[in-house]
């Protein structure tokens, strides 16, 4: 038995480690032409934990993590873990002044960040270690670890402990800080494995970025935590993923929307060896439906989910024997979480009624950070997390999410939900992705419009699509206009931000347009 286990460390720190015990050989991460075992991932795990102490870092301290994906971020983090600190991921996407607002929030002990292709960021209010290029005045990565010690530590660590500390993506404010402890984030690996078969030979590639809970807490940490192996690639291009797959025997995945239909549209997409590939996990926004036919057309299991940061982050997921059956919906709770929807009077809403989506469970966060007023509003004191999501349960009790509640809208005397427009027009075969949001018009009130980009190779017109909608809507629901663009705009995570839709507008090629 280890040191870090016999001194009571109950957090993630010790995973790395007690699989080290049970399988030293298997191999835990792949990058490039390097691999590690777990073995030898456990050894640099522990030297780089010694190697943050002698930096300062201690228990309660954060310490912040900058750049792409890198094995160092996963390694990163257990060694945080053992140290009873929390990693802080930022967005390395984000201009310089928003990361720099968000470490002036984390205020982190020690910053690590690879600075390749990105904001080099420097302040004396914390230590910096550079990982891959150098960085002046900064502890080199990789020397850290070879001029560590590789004993164990000692340091209590409780499940209610800080693990880590992403930032909201801000699309309505300045982003939150979301404080999950070791249990929301052990918690959240148990919910995921009482409902998609995770097993001790899976292989899976990062995809997602680390920077999003997604990124790790369904990508990267049920198959670490069961003994598989984690892929790190050097690029997230279509082509190179599709290798990489049949390279590496890959068996599991998990990408938002974006990712897979980037996948569909290769040239290798057709004659891929897929066939390793068990089932794939899928969230962050509503899957088309042309991408689901094309994964189910391959043989693909596509499981679909819906989670936020908030919890860990997953709240619903759609398990293999319903995958066909409930295409197109978030799922049921998983084993240890609840679920519910609220309608406006805060009763609970029957089959078909919309309201805010609420869930609960020991994978729900702590709070935001410094933010307790933030925190009041959307934990209720029995524990329910408001979501600000809009759903809607089915007859068998499985939820669709229909839009954020703040996105919804009146029109001819009756609320609409964005998403179940959305949901609509996507079925039509000529549309690859679509928006539906209220729009100003010069002297006149808001006008419901559907923003559409055409799927490639097809032709549709405003005409045919509006009558596409009155056979599939309720009358309030039909959009007033159709208007074509070339992409929308949708966040990392594949979200569409309404808010950027009008000026997604451009004018519409011969055939396709009013």
């Amino acid at each position: 038995m280890s040191a870090s286990t016999a001194a009571g460390n109950a957090g993630i720190g010790p995973w790395i480690e007690r699989r080290a015990r049970t399988a030293p050989d298997g191999v835990a991460l792949i990058a490039g032409d390097r691999s590690l075992t777990y073995a030898e991932l456990a050894g640099r795990v522990r030297r780089l934990a010694n190697g943050l102490r002698t930096l300062g870092v201690a228990k309660g301290d954060r310490v912040a993590w900058l750049g792409p994906n890198q094995p160092a971020f996963l390694e990163s983090l257990f060694a945080v873990g053992l140290l009873g600190a929390a990693l802080a991921p930022v967005n390395h996407r984000l201009d310089e002044a928003e990361i720099n607002w968000i470490l002036q929030d984390t205020k982190p002990r020690v910053l690590i960040q690879h600075v390749a292709g990105g904001t080099a960021v420097r302040s004396p209010a914390f230590r910096h270690v550079a990982v891959g290029d150098s960085l002046d005045g900064a502890a080199d990565f990789e020397a850290l670890i070879a001029a560590s010690p590789g004993h164990a530590l000692e340091e209590a660590v409780r499940l209610d402990d800080l693990c880590l500390l992403p930032h909201t993506s801000g699309t309505t404010g300045r982003p939150k800080g979301v404080m999950l402890t070791h249990g929301n984030v052990t918690w959240n690996v148990v919910n995921l494995l009482s409902c998609a078969d995770f097993r001790s030979d899976d292989v899976t590639i990062a995809l997602a970025p680390f920077f999003r809970v997604g990124g790790t807490g369904v990508n990267v940490l049920p198959v670490l935590f069961m003994g598989g192996t984690v892929v790190v690639p050097g690029s997230v291009q279509p082509d190179d993923i599709l290798r990489l797959t049949e390279q590496h025997h890959v068996t599991v995945g998990s990408g938002n929307p974006d990712i897979l239909q980037s996948l569909v549209r290769s040239p290798l997409w057709p004659a891929a060896d897929l066939s390793g590939v068990r089932f794939l996990i899928t969230g962050g926004a509503p899957v088309p439906e042309p991408v689901i036919r094309a994964y189910l057309e391959r043989g693909l299991t596509l499981l679909q989910g819906y989670g936020l940061s908030e919890a860990a982050p997953v709240a619903l997921l759609l398990q293999p024997g319903s995958a066909l059956r409930k295409a197109g919906s978030a799922g049921t709770p998983p084993l240890f979480a609840d679920a519910k929807i609220a309608g406006p009077s805060g009763a609970e809403a029957g089959p078909g009624q919309a309201g805010e989506l609420l869930v609960r469970g020991p994978n729900v966060m702590a709070g935001y950070w410094n933010r307790p007023e933030d925190t009041a509003a959307v934990l209720t004191p029995d524990g329910w997390l408001r979501t600000g999501d809009a759903a809607r349960p089915d007859e068998d009790g499985y939820i669709w999410i229909i839009g954020r509640v703040a996105d919804s809208f009146i029109s001819h005397g009756q609320v609409v939900h964005p998403g179940d427009v959305e949901r609509v027009l996507l079925s039509h075969p000529a549309v690859a992705d679509a928006g539906f949001a209220p729009v100003s018009e010069q002297g006149k009130e808001q006008v419901a419009t559907a923003f559409i980009v055409a799927a490639p190779q097809a032709e549709t017109t405003e005409q045919e699509l509006l009558a596409w909608s009155r056979e599939h809507l309720p009358a309030h629901q039909v959009p007033a206009h159709v208007i074509f663009a070339d992409r929308l705009p949708r966040n990392s995570v594949g979200k569409l931000i309404r808010a950027g839709l009008r000026n997604a507008a451009t004018p519409a090629p011969p055939g396709r347009g009013r």
